[in-house]
C-alpha cells in the first residue's frame, strides 16, 4: 500500500492530496458518497484506520530506529550526519531534507536526536514509543 513511505518528504499539498485519495477509498469501500455529507474521521471510525499522516510518521520513526542501530559504517547511518559542503543553494527558504523531517517528527515525540539514539537501541522499547506517539495523535 504505502511501499517505500518512511522515505517520502511530503509537502503540506501533498500530504493533503494523499489523505483526499485515501478518504475516497475508504468512502468507496463503505459505498458512502461525498452526497451523504459523513465526516472523514467517522469514515475512518467505521473502517478501523488512522490518518495517513499518521501512519507515514510511525513508519519513518520506525525507520529510524532501524538506521540508528546500524553500524556507523553502513551508509544509512552515515546520511543522517552528512552535510553538503561547497553547495550553493537558491535565494529563500531551503528545502526540506530527510533529516530536517525526522527531527520534527522527534520533536512531537519530545525526543532530541541523543535521546533517540539511545532509546532505539532497545527495539522493542522504541517501536511501544513510536505506537504511543502515533496513537496519541490519532486521539
Amino acid at each position: 500500500m504505502l511501499y517505500g513511505a518512511e522515505t517520502w518528504l511530503l509537502s503540506v499539498t501533498q500530504m493533503k492530496r494523499l489523505e483526499a485519495a485515501h478518504h475516497k477509498f475508504q468512502r468507496r469501500l463503505l459505498g458512502i458518497t461525498w452526497r451523504d455529507k459523513v465526516r472523514n474521521e467517522d469514515i475512518r471510525k467505521k473502517t478501523g484506520s488512522r490518518k495517513l499522516e499518521d501512519i507515514i510518521r510511525e513508519r519513518r520513526l520506525r525507520w529510524l530506529g532501524h538506521v540508528l542501530r546500524m553500524d556507523s559504517s553502513r551508509t544509512a547511518r552515515q546520511a543522517t550526519h552528512c552535510e553538503l559542503r561547497g553547495y550553493k543553494r537558491k535565494p529563500g527558504r531551503p528545502r526540506k531534507n530527510g533529516v530536517d523531517v525526522i527531527k520534527r517528527d522527534l520533536r512531537q515525540m519530545d525526543l532530541t536526536w541523543a535521546e533517540a539514539e539511545e532509546l532505539a537501541n532497545d527495539k522493542a522499547g522504541w517501536r511501544r514509543r513510536v505506537a504511543q506517539c502515533s496513537h496519541l495523535d490519532a486521539g
